[in-house]
C-alpha cells in the first residue's frame, strides 16, 4: 500500500493543481475567472509551515504577475482586501494581498471601488499598529478612492450620519484626522545627494511621517504622471473637504483645519478657514494638551527624530489661536523663546531684503500673543520671563534705531513693542520697573520725548507709560523714590536747559509726567505740586489736557476723587503740603529736588524771586495763588476748623476768609508764628512784585490775594518782605488804567503808607503830589480821569487806616488837614462831574471814610449836607451800582440814632428811606447788597457784613487767645434801629407789590444772616418764619430761594419745638395734594403771568380779573377753579425753593430725630419731584433727597411699592408736569432692579406708558417714549443674558407680548403707540432665544405678517391707484413694494421666529400661518405669507414636511389673487412646497394647473398664465420632483407652449427647454400629447382649441425634424392621422397655416402608411382633406398643398 502523503506533499499537490489550472487558462477571461476563484486561497498558503509550499506559491505568483499585466484582467480585490484585514499577524500574506490590491484597484469600476472604501477605512488604526509600511500603502489607496466619493451636503442628515454610514470607529477617525492633517503639512523635498543616507523630512513632519506619506520614500508616490502616483495639491484639497464633513467631530477637525487655513492654495485655505471658524466656536482652548501640541508644532519636537517646526504661515495661525487661550500664558518659557526667535532672528531682520510682508505679519502675531499673555497671564508666570522679554523687545526697538528709527522700518511693530513692554512691566514690576536706576521708566519717557516714528507710535508709548503708571501708584520701595521724583521733574520741566533733548525732534512729555505726579505721589509732595504748577502755567501754547491735568492735581477735591477709592474717602485723612516746604522748594530751590544745592537761607527774598521770575515767568501767579491757599488751609487745619475737602476748594476757601471771622483769626494766629515768617514774606513779596511790575498787564486775582495777605499777616512780616520800605513802587499801579490793579494798589497803599515805619518824607512827597493832581480833577480827561480816581481811592484808604491806627477822632482834625481838601474835592465831584469813574471813586472814598468814622455829619456839613451827599449816592445806587449801595449803607453808620421828632433825625431817616426806596431796582442780586447796607445801618460794626473790612488790627488788640473778639471802630450807637428795620422789612414781605416783596424777602434774609447773632433778633424769629414760609410759594424763584435760605437760618437759631413746628408746616404744604393759596390775596395779587390765560381781548392776571370774568360768565365756581390753578402753579414753582440753601439741612436733621422720622409718606412724592420738568425743581429735589436719604438704594427698596403705586396714579393725572415726571421716575425706578421686584406692576406700567405715548403734550410723549425705551432695553437685556435670566425674560414676555398685541399696543389708534409696539416686538424677536420665544412664535408670526401691510405708508396705495399720473406702472410700484418687503426688518424678524421654532412650535404655527393667509389684506402681507412658505420649505424641511401638502392645497385658493404680484409669489411658493409634498398632492397640483389652463372660462388668459407660473416654479425650485413626474407634466407643457398669449407661451417654452434634450422627446411622449390634444380639440374655448391644433401640428414637425427619423413609421402615422384630421377640420383661423404645413409634411413623410394596400381609405381621406383645404383662404392654400395633392391623386389614380 502506498504511504500516506505528508501534509507538505498534500499542500504542494493542491498548490500544483491550482498552478496547472492557471497555466492552462487559454484566455484573459478564463484567467480572470480562475484568479477570482483561486488567487485569495492560494495566497493563504503563504501561511504554510513548509518552506517548499511558500516558495511554490511565490513562484506561482511570479507566473501570475507576468500574465496579469493586461489592464483588462480584473483581480478579486474585495476578497484580497478582506483577507488582508483578517490576517493581521501574517506579514507575507498581507504583503502579497496588498500587492495585488494595488494592481487591481485601478481596474475596477467606480462603484466597485467605492464599495471597497468602507472596508479600507475600517480598522485602519489597527493596521498601522501591525505594519506602518502596509498602512502607508492602505492610506494611499484610501486617497485614491476618496476622489470618487461624493460628499453629502454639509449639514444634511446624510452628512451627520456619514461616520456611521462608513462604519468608522473613534480610533479610525482619529487616525485619519491625524494623517490627513500631516498630509496637509507635506511638501515634497528633492534630495540633493541620494546616497547620503540622511532621512528626508519637511516642515511640520518627522522623517518617519515623511516616509509614511511618501510610500516609504517612493519617488513617484506623488508624481501624477506615474501609474499609482497622486497629485499632492488635489489630494490636499480633497482631504480638506473631507475634514469639513460630518465624518469627523470638532476635536478631530481642529488641527487639520488649522493646517489647511494656512495653505498657500486658496482652494485649500478657504475651506480650512471656514472649518476652523466653525470649530473654534466650540473648541476648548484651555486644555493643556491642546496648547502643548500647538507649541510642539511651532517649535518642532525636541527628540532627534521628531518633527521639524512648521512654516511661517502656519506659525502665524498658531500664534493667533494661542492669543485666544488664557492657558497659553502658563507656558512662560515657550513665550520667551518664541519672542527671542521671532523678533531677534537675523533671517527676519527688517533690513534683510528677503523679509517682507510675511515677516511683518509674523511679528505682528508674536506681539499680539505677548500682548495677550501680558494682559491675562498670572504674575507668577510672567515674573519668570518678563525681564528677558522686555530686554528682547527693547533690543528689537533699538535694532530699528533709537530714539529715532532708521528708514523703512515697520512702525506698527515698533508701536506694538512699546505697548507690550508697558504691559509686561505692569504685570511684573518688581526688579524690572521699580529698581534703583529706573532705567525702563527713563527709556519710555525718553522714547516719548525723542522717538520720531510718528503719532501712532507716540500713542503706543503713552499707552505703555499708562500701563506702568499703575505700578508706581501703589506703595513701592522708598529707596527708589528720589530717582523717581527726579525723572518726573526732568520730563515735566521741558524748557529747562538740563533736559535731554534731541537736536532733530522733541515731543512734550509734560502731560504724562504730570499724570504720574498726580497718581503716584501724595498730595503733600511738594515736587508733585510744582509739576502741576508748571503744567497749569504753560500759557496759551500749552495743550488743554496738560493744563486740565495740572488743575486737577492742584485741586485737593479732584485729587482725592481720582486717587482714593469711594469706600476709603471717609476713613482716610487728607494731608496737605507743608507750606514752608512748598515755598522753599519752589522759590528757594527753584524747583530742583532735595539733592540740588540749596541757596543760602539768609539770601534776600527779593533776589530769589527775581531769579525765579527769570526762570518761570508764567508760573508766578499760580505759585502765589496756590501757596496762599495752602497757608490758609494749614491755618484752618491747625485750629481744627477744616473737616473735609469741599468741591471748588479754592473759591470756598476765599469765601471763608472773607466772611468768617474765626477763620480770619485762625489765619492771623498761623501767620504770627515765626516759623512761617520767611515763607510768608516770600509770598507777600512775590504778590507785591506782581502788582507793581508794570501798570498795563492784567493781574487777575493777585491783587485781591495781596490785599488779603496784607490785612491778615502781622506787620512785622511786611517789614521782612521789604514792602513797607518799597511802598512807593505802588504809585504807578495806583494811577494805572486797569481798574482791578488800581483798586488793589490803592488799598495796599492805604495799609502800607499808614505803617509807623514808613519814610515820612517820602510819604509827604507822594501825598502832596496826589493832592496836587486831585485839585486839577476838573480838567482831567481820558487817562487823567483814571489817575484821579486812583488817587481818590488811595487817599481814602490811607486816611481811614491812618486814623484807625492812631485812634484819632474827627474832632481832632485841624482845619489845615489835607482831609478837608479831599472832602471839598469829593463834594465838588459829586455835584459837578458827570464821569461815572470819578463819581464811583468819590462814593468809595466816602464809603471808606465813613466806615472808620473819619468823617461825621458835622465835619461833612462844612461842605454839603449829609442828606444831599446821600441823594447823590442814591442816584447812582438806584441804577444798581453795588459800590454806591454799600457806600450809602456805610454812610448811614455815621448818623446818630434819634427819635423821629429831633433835628438830627433828618439825616438818619433820610438815608434809611433812601435804602428802602431801592426796592424798585429790578436786578435781584443788587438787593443782597442793599440788605448788607441795611444791616450796617441797623447794627453798625456789629454786622457780620463788615468782617473783611477790618483789615488792620487796633494797636491795642489782645493777641491771646487767638479767637478774642476784635476791637472795631467806635461810632454812633444802634439800639432800636434793628427792630425798626426788621418790622419794616417784615411788612414788605406780605405786600402784594412784587418788587417790594422780592426786595423785602432778600433784605430779611440778609438781616438774619448778618445780624442773626444779636440778641434783639430772637424775638422776631417766629415772624420771620411765617414771612419766609408764605414766600415759599411765590411765583418768583429768587423769592423762593431767599425764603428757603431764610427758613434755614431761622431753623438754625430755633429750639427743637420751633424746628419740629417748622418741618411739620413745610411737609404739610409740600405733600398735601389739596390746592391752597399761600399768603393773602387782594384784588391786585398777581396770580398768572400776563398772557398765560388769554381771553381774546386781554388776559387774566390778578384776582380782580378772575372775579370780573366769573361775574360776566355767570359761573361763580370759576373763582375757585382759577384760584386752584393759581395755587397749583405757585406750588409747582415753589418746589425750586426747596433745598437750594436751607431746607435740605432742615429735612436732614428732622429725618434723624424729628417729624419726618415718624412720617415717611414724603418719599413717594419727593422721588417723583426729582424728575420734574423744571430743572430748578429737579435740582432742589435732589438736594433734599441727598440730605434726607443717606442710602438711596436701601430707601427706594424699602418704599418701592409705595413709590411705584404713587407714580402709577400720578402718570395719568391732569397736570402734564406730573405725568412727565412720573414717566421719568418710573424709568429710573425699574432700571437695574430685579424683575421680581416689579413683576406685579408690569401690566400696569406698560399699559400706562402706552397711554401717555399718545399724550396731548409733546414733552410728555417724549418722556413716555424714553420710558418705553427703558422698558424695552430692560426686556432685551434679560433676553440677551440667556440662561442667566431665563426666568425674568419668560415672565416679562408672558406679560408684554399679549399687551403689545392688544388695543393698547399694535391695535391702538395712536400711530406713535403702534410704531413703538412694532419696534419693541422686533427687539424682542431679535434678542430672544428659542426657549423664551417659542411659546409666542405662532402669535408673533401671524401678527407680524399682518403688520407688513398695516405699516406700509398710505401714500403707496394712493400711488398704486394713480400710477398713470406719475408716469409709473402698477407693476413697477408692486416691484418696489416687493423689494421693501424683502428688506423689511419685519421679514427679518419673521425668519428669526421660524429659525427658533421646534416641532411643537411648528404644529402650533401652521394653523396661524393659514389664518394669516386667509386674513391678509394688503400686498405686503400676502407676499410675506408666500415668503414664509418658501423659507419653511427651504430652511426648515424636516419640521415643515408634514404640513407641505396642506399648504400646497391652500395655495390653489390664494393663487387667484387679483394682484398679479401676489399671484406669482404664491405660484413661486408652490414650486418650493412641491419639494416636500407627497406624490398624491403633487399630482393634485398638476391636475389643478390643468384645470386652470383648460377649464377656466372667466379670466381665461390670466388663469393660463397662472398655470404657467406654477409649472415654471416647480421646474425651477423642485427639479428632482419635476423629473419624477415628467410623464404627467411634459405632455401638458408641450401643448401649453403653443398658447396664443406671448407670456404664457414664453413661460411654458422655457420650462420645456430646461427639461428636454431634443425633438426625440416628442416621440417619447407622443401618445400622451396626442391624447391630450385630441381631448381639447373639442374645447369650447377657441384659444385652447387652437392651441391643441398647433400642438398636433408641431408634433408632426418635431418628429420629422429629428435626426434619423425623417420618415414617419406607419404605426406612428396611424396614431397621428385621426388627431391631425380633427385639428384640420373646422373653419379657418389665424395661425391655422401651421397645421396645414404639418399636414403636408405628414403626407410627404408617411407614404409607407397611406400607400399600404390596407389603407386605401386613409389615402382617400387624405386626398379629400387636401382638396378641401386647397380651396380655403380664397385659394391661397392651393400652392401649399399642390405637391401632396398631386402625389395623393397619382397614387389613387384620380
Amino acid at each position: 500500500m502506498a504511504a500516506e502523503p505528508t501534509p507538505e506533499a498534500k499542500e504542494l499537490a493542491l498548490v500544483g493543481k491550482v498552478e496547472m489550472r492557471i497555466a492552462l487558462a487559454s484566455s484573459d477571461k478564463k484567467l480572470e475567472d480562475l484568479l477570482k476563484l483561486y488567487l485569495a486561497p492560494l495566497l493563504l498558503k503563504l501561511a504554510s509551515d513548509h518552506v517548499a509550499v511558500r516558495n511554490k506559491v511565490i513562484s506561482i505568483c511570479q507566473h501570475i504577475n507576468t500574465r496579469i499585466k493586461s489592464q483588462d484582467i480584473n483581480l478579486p480585490v474585495g476578497a484580497l482586501l478582506k483577507q488582508y484585514k483578517e490576517n493581521a499577524d501574517i506579514a507575507l500574506i498581507r504583503h502579497f494581498d496588498i500587492l495585488y490590491i494595488q494592481q487591481g484597484i485601478s481596474r475596477l469600476s467606480v462603484s466597485e471601488r467605492l464599495d471597497l472604501l468602507p472596508v479600507l477605512l475600517q480598522g485602519i488604526a489597527k493596521d498601522y499598529e501591525k505594519s506602518v509600511q502596509h498602512a502607508s500603502q492602505l492610506f494611499h489607496l484610501i486617497l485614491r478612492l476618496l476622489v470618487h466619493f461624493k460628499l453629502p451636503l454639509r449639514g444634511s442628515k446624510e452628512d451627520d450620519e456619514l461616520r456611521t454610514t462608513l462604519g468608522l470607529t473613534d480610533d479610525d477617525a482619529a487616525f485619519l484626522s491625524k494623517w490627513f492633517g500631516k498630509l496637509l503639512l507635506l511638501s515634497i523635498v528633492r534630495q540633493s545627494n541620494p546616497d547620503s543616507g540622511v532621512p528626508l523630512s519637511c516642515p511640520g513632519l518627522s522623517a518617519g511621517d515623511y516616509t509614511f506619506l511618501t510610500l516609504q520614500g517612493k519617488p513617484d508616490a506623488w508624481d501624477p504622471s506615474s501609474d499609482a502616483g497622486l497629485n499632492l495639491t488635489e489630494s490636499k484639497a480633497l482631504v480638506t473637504r473631507f475634514m469639513a464633513s460630518g465624518l469627523f467631530n470638532e476635536d478631530e477637525k481642529f488641527l487639520p483645519a488649522l493646517f489647511a487655513s494656512s495653505d498657500t492654495n486658496s482652494r485649500i485655505s478657504e475651506v480650512g478657514e471656514d472649518t476652523l471658524k466653525r470649530v473654534m466656536l466650540s473648541k476648548d482652548l484651555e486644555q493643556p494638551e491642546v496648547i502643548e501640541s500647538l507649541f510642539e508644532l511651532y517649535f518642532g519636537s525636541i527628540s532627534p527624530d521628531g518633527s521639524l517646526p512648521v512654516k511661517t504661515p502656519l506659525r502665524i495661525r498658531i500664534l493667533n489661536v494661542l492669543s485666544k487661550s488664557v492657558r497659553s500664558s502658563a507656558y512662560p518659557h515657550q513665550i520667551a523663546r518664541l519672542v527671542e526667535e521671532g523678533l531677534l532672528s537675523p533671517d527676519l531682520n527688517a533690513t534683510n531684503k528677503t523679509a517682507g510682508r510675511e515677516t511683518s505679519k509674523f511679528r505682528t502675531a508674536i506681539f499680539s500673543l505677548v500682548n495677550f499673555v501680558a494682559r491675562h497671564g498670572a504674575p507668577s508666570d510672567l515674573s519668570q520671563i518678563a525681564q528677558g522679554l522686555i530686554g528682547n523687545l527693547r533690543g528689537f526697538i533699538q535694532d530699528q534705531g533709537w530714539p529715532a528709527p532708521d528708514r523703512d522700518q515697520d512702525m506698527e511693530l515698533r508701536g506694538y513693542g512699546y505697548e507690550t513692554i508697558g504691559l509686561l512691566a505692569k504685570a511684573a514690576p518688581e526688579n524690572i520697573l521699580i529698581e534703583p536706576s529706573l532705567d525702563l521708566l527713563e527709556f519710555l519717557f525718553r522714547s516719548l520725548r525723542q522717538d520720531s516714528a510718528g503719532k501712532d507710535v507716540a500713542v503706543s508709548i503713552e499707552e505703555a507709560l499708562s500701563s506702568v503708571l499703575g505700578a508706581f501708584s501703589k506703595p513701592f520701595d522708598a529707596s527708589v523714590m528720589p530717582r523717581f521724583r527726579q525723572v518726573l521733574l526732568t520730563y515735566a520741566s521741558v524748557d529747562q536747559d538740563n533736559t535731554p533733548a534731541s537736536d532733530r525732534f522733541t515731543r512734550s512729555t509734560r502731560y504724562v509726567a504730570t499724570r504720574f505726579a498726580n497718581r503716584c505721589l501724595p498730595y503733600d509732595d511738594v515736587l508733585a505740586r510744582w509739576i502741576d504748577i508748571l503744567a497749569v502755567s504753560g500759557g496759551a501754547a500749552e495743550r488743554h489736557e496738560v493744563v486740565e491735568e495740572g488743575r486737577r492735581g492742584l485741586d485737593p477735591y479732584w485729587f482725592r476723587m481720582s486717587n482714593t477709592p469711594p469706600g476709603e474717602r471717609d476713613n482716610s485723612t487728607f494731608v496737605f503740603p507743608d507750606f514752608d516746604k512748598l515755598v522753599n522748594f519752589i522759590i528757594v530751590q527753584q524747583g530742583q529736588d532735595e539733592d540740588a544745592m540749596d541757596l543760602d537761607e539768609s539770601d534776600d527774598a527779593l533776589l530769589q524771586l527775581q531769579h525765579f521770575y527769570q526762570q518761570h515767568p508764567g508760573a508766578l501767579p499760580t505759585v502765589i495763588n496756590f501757596c496762599s491757599n495752602i497757608a490758609m488751609q494749614s491755618a484752618l487745619v491747625e485750629k481744627g476748623m477744616s473737616d473735609d475737602v469741599p468741591e471748588d476748594w479754592g473759591r470756598k476757601l476765599d469765601t471763608q476768609m472773607s466772611t468768617d471771622m474765626r477763620a480770619r483769626q485762625a489765619f492771623r494766629a498761623y501767620t504770627a508764628n515765626d516759623a512761617h515768617a520767611r515763607s510768608l514774606a516770600v509770598i507777600l513779596r512775590a504778590s507785591f512784585d506782581r502788582l507793581t511790575r508794570d501798570d498795563v498787564s492784567d493781574i487777575g486775582d493777585i491783587g485781591t490775594t495781596f490785599v488779603r495777605m496784607l490785612s491778615l499777616l502781622p506787620q512785622r512780616r511786611w517789614v521782612l518782605a521789604n514792602i513797607v520800605q518799597d511802598f512807593r513802587a505802588l504809585q504807578p499801579s495806583i494811577i494805572s488804567n486797569n481798574p482791578g490793579r488800581r483798586l488793589a494798589a490803592a488799598h495796599a497803599y492805604g495799609l502800607l503808607a499808614s505803617h509807623k515805619d514808613v519814610d515820612p518824607d517820602a510819604l509827604q512827597t507822594i501825598q502832596a503830589g496826589f493832592l496836587e493832581k486831585l485839585s486839577m480833577w476838573g480838567s482831567a480827561t481820558g487817562a487823567d480821569i483814571n489817575r484821579t480816581s486812583g488817587i481818590i481811592l488811595a487817599l481814602a484808604y490811607y486816611y481811614s487806616r491812618a486814623f484807625w491806627r492812631n485812634s484819632a477822632t474827627p474832632a481832632a482834625i485841624p482845619d489845615s488837614h489835607p482831609l478837608h481838601q479831599l472832602l471839598q474835592s469829593l463834594v465838588a465831584i459829586m455835584k459837578e462831574s458827570r464821569d461815572a469813574t470819578l463819581k464811583g471813586a468819590a462814593f468809595s472814598c466816602i464809603d471808606q471814610l465813613s466806615l472808620f468814622y473819619v468823617i461825621t455829619p458835622t465835619l461833612l456839613s462844612k461842605y454839603a449836607e449829609v442828606k444831599d451827599v446821600a441823594q447823590h449816592i442814591y442816584e447812582s445806587a438806584k441804577t444798581g451800582t453795588t459800590s454806591a449801595i454799600l457806600a450809602l449803607g456805610h454812610l448811614s453808620m455815621i448818623t446818630e440814632e434819634t427819635d423821629s421828632g429831633s433835628e438830627n433825625a433828618l439825616d438818619y431817616k433820610a438815608i434809611g428811606d433812601k435804602l428802602y426806596e431801592l426796592h424798585e431796582v429790578r436786578q435781584p442780586e443788587v438787593h443782597f447788597s442793599v440788605g448788607e447796607a441795611l444791616s450796617c445801618f441797623a447794627s453798625g460794626w456789629d454786622s457780620k457784613a463788615l468782617t473783611a473790612e477790618l483789615d488792620i488790627l487796633h494797636p491795642h488788640q489782645p493777641q491771646e487767645p487767638w479767637d478774642t473778639p476784635l476791637q472795631t471802630p467806635s461810632g454812633p450807637k444802634r439800639e432800636k434801629t434793628l427792630g425798626i428795620v426788621l418790622e419794616r422789612t417784615l411788612k414788605g414781605c406780605v405786600q402784594t407789590k412784587p418788587s417790594l416783596k422780592k426786595a423785602s424777602v432778600i433784605w430779611l434774609l440778609c438781616l438774619l444772616q448778618y445780624c442773626g447773632h444779636m440778641p434783639g433778633i430772637q424775638g422776631y424769629l417766629g415772624q420771620c418764619q411765617v414771612a419766609f414760609k408764605n414766600c415759599l410759594s411765590d411765583r418768583d424763584e429768587v423769592v423762593q430761594e431767599a425764603a428757603s435760605r431764610g427758613l434755614g437760618l431761622v431753623y438754625e437759631k430755633g429750639d427743637r419745638q420751633l424746628k419740629d413746628d417748622l418741618v411739620r408746616d413745610l411737609v404739610g404744604s409740600f405733600s398735601d395734594n389739596k390746592s391752597k393759596m399761600a399768603g393773602t390775596v387782594t384784588d391786585d395779587t398777581q396770580l398768572f403771568e400776563p398772557g398765560a390765560l388769554p381771553t381774546g381781548d386781554g388776559s387774566i392776571t390778578t384776582y380782580k380779573d378772575i372775579l370780573n370774568l366769573a361775574a360776566e360768565v355767570g359761573d361763580s365756581s370759576l373763582v375757585y377753579r382759577f384760584m386752584s390753578m393759581a395755587s397749583n402753579n405757585s406750588i409747582w414753582s415753589s418746589r425750586a425753593a426747596f433745598g437750594r440753601f436751607g431746607l435740605s439741612n432742615i429735612f436732614s436733621d428732622s429725618s434723624v430725630d424729628g417729624y419726618l422720622a415718624q412720617n415717611p409718606k414724603l418719599y413717594p412724592k419727593l422721588y417723583r419731584y426729582r424728575f420734574d420738568p423744571n430743572t430748578n425743581v429737579q435740582r432742589s429735589m435732589n438736594d433734599i433727597w441727598n440730605a434726607l436719604v443717606k442710602d438711596s438704594s436701601a430707601t427706594i427698596d424699602k418704599h418701592f411699592d409705595a413709590i411705584m403705586d404713587d407714580l402709577l396714579v400720578s402718570i395719568l393725572t391732569k397736570e402734564w408736569r406730573v405725568r412727565q415726571a412720573s414717566c421719568a421716575a418710573i424709568a429710573d425706578l425699574v432700571q437695574g432692579r430685579s424683575i421680581d421686584k416689579y413683576e406685579k406692576y408690569l401690566d400696569a406700567i406698560w399699559g400706562k406708558t402706552f397711554k401717555v405715548l399718545d399724550d396731548i403734550k409733546e414733552t410728555v410723549r417724549v418722556a413716555a417714549a424714553a420710558l418705553a425705551r427703558v422698558l424695552t432695553s430692560t426686556l432685551t437685556r434679560s433676553l440677551e443674558a440667556g440662561d442667566a435670566s431665563i426666568k425674568s425674560a419668560t415672565i416679562q414676555l408672558q406679560r408684554v407680548i399679549p399687551f403689545l398685541f392688544s388695543t393698547s399696543g399694535l391695535e391702538s389708534s395712536a400711530e406713535e403707540v403702534r410704531l413703538f409696539s412694532v419696534h419693541t416686538l422686533l427687539q424682542i424677536v431679535k434678542k430672544s432665544n428659542a426657549k423664551t420665544l417659542n411659546p409666542h412664535v405662532p402669535d408673533l408670526v401671524e401678527r407680524l405678517l399682518g403688520l407688513l401691510s398695516s405699516l406700509e405708508p398710505e401714500a403707496v396705495n394712493y400711488l398704486h391707484l394713480n400710477a398713470s399720473k406719475y408716469n409709473l406702472t402698477e407693476q413697477k410700484i408692486d416691484d418696489m413694494r416687493l423689494a421693501n418687503v424683502r428688506s423689511s426688518p419685519l421679514t427679518e424678524s419673521l425668519e428669526r421666529c421660524l429659525d427658533l421654532a421646534d416641532a411643537d412650535t411648528m404644529a402650533a404655527l401652521v394653523p396661524r400661518i393659514e389664518a394669516a393667509m386667509k386674513n391678509a389684506v394688503g400686498l405686503p402681507s400676502k407676499v410675506g405669507c408666500s415668503r414664509i412658505l418658501v423659507t419653511l420649505a427651504t430652511r426648515h424641511r424636516f419640521l415643515f414636511s408634514p404640513y407641505a401638502d396642506g399648504f400646497l392645497k391652500l395655495i390653489q385658493k390664494h393663487v387667484h389673487d387679483r394682484n398679479e404680484t401676489v399671484s406669482s409669489s404664491y405660484a413661486a411658493a408652490a414650486g418650493y412646497l412641491v419639494r416636500l409634498a407627497s406624490d398624491r398632492q403633487i399630482l393634485a397640483t398638476v391636475s389643478f394647473t390643468n384645470k386652470l389652463y383648460f377649464e377656466s372660462e372667466e379670466n381665461s388668459d390670466r388663469n393660463r398664465l397662472l398655470a404657467a407660473d406654477i409649472i415654471r416654479a416647480i421646474s425651477l425650485h423642485a427639479t428632482d420632483r419635476f423629473t419624477s413626474f415628467a410623464a404627467d407634466l411634459l405632455p401638458f407643457i408641450f401643448l401649453a407652449k403653443h398658447d396664443s398669449e406671448e407670456q404664457v407661451r414664453k413661460s411654458f417654452t422655457e420650462t420645456w427647454d430646461d427639461h428636454v434634450a431634443g425633438p426625440r422627446t416628442v416621440s417619447l411622449y407622443l401618445k400622451e400629447i396626442l391624447k391630450l390634444s385630441e381631448e381639447h380639440l373639442e374645447s369650447r374655448q377657441w384659444a385652447v382649441k387652437h392651441t391643441a391644433a398647433k400642438t398636433v401640428a408641431d408634433c408632426v414637425l418635431q418628429i420629422t425634424n429629428a435626426v434619423g427619423s425623417e420618415n414617419i413609421e406607419p404605426v406612428t402615422a396611424k396614431v397621428i392621422w385621426p388627431v391631425l384630421d380633427k385639428a384640420l377640420s373646422g373653419k379657418s383661423w389665424e395661425g391655422k397655416e401651421v397645421v396645414l404645413e404639418a399636414f403636408v409634411r405628414f403626407v410627404d413623410r408617411s407614404e409607407a402608411y397611406w400607400k399600404a394596400d390596407e389603407n386605401k381609405d386613409v389615402a382617400k381621406q387624405l386626398e379629400k382633406v387636401a382638396t378641401r383645404e386647397s380651396k380655403r383662404q380664397e385659394g391661397k392654400n392651393e400652392k401649399i398643398v399642390a405637391g401632396v395633392l398631386e402625389k395623393l391623386r397619382g397614387h389613387l389614380g384620380i
